[in-house]
């Protein structure tokens, strides 16, 4: 038989194909799968994710994965993009927002059946804005019976509430924008405000599950009045000063998970280059040093006693020309992939903690590597491109070939393959 004349063309049509057919055939396992597997895997304790739709869990299983631990996934979409990784064990679990009692009996019940195989399951909760309220309702003293836990979750739910951490900041003398609850006495008092302001939900996604955004800016009382009555009068909002942050390029974050028995924290520094949206998401970050916010983070951290892994974002004012603490997101961060690519795994560093074990040497962070969701990224970087707000050399620019893809890896390839599919970019 003659050679191919395009051999390197030949084998990616191959992969290709086999991704087609993986991603076709992935069936979740049921009880009995899940016990047969559970018992082939050679390691004593066993991750398990509540949760596996996007990026912030896929970076978790890989960071796991990386060091040669299989997790298990759970999750209600039988599509849940960490079902596809090489080191993920999917399994299928009641929807946890329409369901949450039965879903965290589900996990109670799936855990034990981890105990039964002779392996210690750790909980590794991953969308804590919807699950950290029904945990604790459910009962987190049921689930430490079965699960290894690394997280303090009292603390981590009451972090949720923002204007919690603000006060929190201010007894710390950890500087933030200058932050007030949009209580009644708000509304009646009408304080004199630094316009420009930020309008934001004070707990929880909600806001921006329904409408995309994180926040809305307002010049005005008119404007704050406005925005009040089109998010609705009965939601919980904060009414923060918006920081002059002259095009989104000082926003620093700082991943961190400490150790409260030890009193050890372990961070990892990065500044945002892009994002797809004017608040939020991340779509370019580059690992960089931040001294004062390590310095800052660690002296809020040690403040609260936190223990567990969690971002703090900051970003410099070049108002007041000072550093600002923005707040503190009680799990980890989506761009953790980053860090993991440069040498500071810190899901491996909260497996260590579950399992009893002393906290390694902080191994030196490796600073310039990217990290780059691609697709997203170049889609937005297209319509900026088509309405003259960005140049196709200003795009390319701070891209560098030494980075790592929040969704596509060459190791791990049929996760990316699959969010290409299903066009979620």
């Amino acid at each position: 038989m003659l050679a191919s004349p395009y051999p390197f063309f030949q084998s990616l049509s191959r992969e290709v194909a086999q991704m087609q057919t993986d991603y076709r055939n992935l069936v979740p396992l049921d009880s009995e799968g899940l016990k047969t597997v559970i018992k082939g895997l050679r390691q004593e304790y066993v991750p398990l994710l509540t949760d596996g739709a996007f990026a912030n869990q896929l970076a978790i299983v890989r960071g796991h994965g990386k060091e040669g631990l299989m997790s298990v996934v759970l999750d209600s979409d039988p599509r849940a993009l960490a079902f596809y990784s090489r080191f993920a064990v999917p399994v299928l679990s009641p929807d946890y927002k329409s369901e949450p009692h039965k879903y965290w009996a589900f996990i109670l019940d799936i855990g034990t059946r981890i105990r039964a195989c002779g392996k210690i399951p750790v909980l590794t909760v991953g969308d804590a804005e919807w699950l950290l309220d029904s945990l604790l309702d459910f009962g987190p003293e049921k689930l430490n019976e079965v699960f290894a836990f690394n997280q303090d979750y009292l603390l981590q739910q009451r972090l949720m509430d923002k204007y919690f951490q603000y006060q929190l900041a201010c007894d710390a003398v950890v500087d933030m924008p200058q932050t007030w609850m949009g209580d009644d006495k708000f509304w009646s008092e009408k304080p004199p405000l630094p316009f420009p302001v930020l309008l934001k939900e004070r707990k929880g996604k909600g806001l921006f599950s329904e409408t995309g955004n994180q926040a809305f800016e307002a010049c005005s009382w008119e404007e704050v009045s406005a925005i009040k009555d089109e998010i609705g009068q009965d939601r919980d909002i904060l009414v923060q000063q918006k920081v002059s942050d002259e095009g989104n390029e000082n926003m620093y974050s700082i991943g961190a998970y400490r150790d409260r028995p030890n009193k050890k924290v372990v961070m990892f520094s990065s500044r945002r280059l892009r994002a797809t949206r004017e608040f939020g998401s991340t779509a370019l970050a580059v690992s960089e040093p931040c001294p004062e916010g390590m310095k800052q983070a660690e002296k809020y951290l040690n403040h609260i006693d936190y223990h567990g892994s969690c971002e703090l974002e900051f970003i410099y004012d070049s108002r007041q020309q000072k550093l600002l603490l923005l707040e503190l997101n009680p799990r980890l961060f989506k761009t953790q992939s980053l860090a993991t690519h440069c040498g500071i795994n810190l899901n491996y560093f909260a497996l260590l903690n579950a399992m009893g074990k002393s906290l390694p040497a902080i191994p030196q962070q490796v600073y310039g590597p990217r990290w780059w969701l691609a697709w997203g990224d170049v889609a937005n970087g297209i319509r900026q491109m088509q309405n003259g707000q960005l140049s196709f050399r200003e795009f390319m620019e701070p891209l560098s070939f030494d980075f790592v893809n929040g969704v596509d890896e060459l190791d791990d390839p049929l996760p990316g393959f699959v969010n290409l599919f299903n066009g979620k970019f």
